[in-house]
């Protein structure tokens, strides 16, 4: 199961989200007023969350900002390091991309220590198998003059 927090005031948006996120089945997902920093998985908040995001624990792949569209404020959550910004006259379902998109960035430490779903632990075993090795058959030499192979071969 993947966490996410949604720390954003906007209660409808907030529970569209949640709706969306935990219909997949593969989420575990918590409406909170401040998210907890100890607990794994991205977080989702908007301005007002963001002005409260300081310190060394600040990581700052795990958040996705919604935000709106002000050059000023997007410079001050770029130069924070937040990669993953979506407006708020965006859907729900952009949102919902961009929370994918931080928990692809997520380091993988993270991500082996849930409990695998079906459909990964078959994509982890199918590329961890090693491909099967076929011997390399040798083809018939070709005569450089004319193109065929074993054309002369017998004289």
């Amino acid at each position: 199961m993947k966490t996410v927090q949604l720390a954003i005031h906007d209660s409808d948006y907030a529970q569209l989200l949640r709706n969306l996120l935990v219909r997949d089945g593969m989420h575990r997902v918590y409406l909170v007023d401040q998210p907890d920093l100890q607990m794994d998985g991205v977080i989702v908040i908007d301005e007002s969350g963001f002005k409260t995001l300081t310190g060394p624990t600040f990581e700052s792949d795990r958040f996705v900002m919604i935000t709106r569209k002000d050059a000023d404020h997007l410079s001050r959550v770029w130069d924070a390091g937040i990669r993953h910004v979506v407006f708020q006259e965006d859907p729900a379902n952009t949102a919902q991309l961009a929370i994918i998109a931080a928990e692809l960035r997520l380091p993988r430490a993270a991500a082996a220590s849930r409990p695998a779903h079906a459909a990964d632990s078959f994509a982890e075993k199918h590329h961890a198998t090693p491909a099967p090795c076929l011997p390399i058959l040798e083809t018939p030499a070709r005569c450089r003059r004319c193109g065929l192979r074993n054309a002369h071969s017998q004289s």
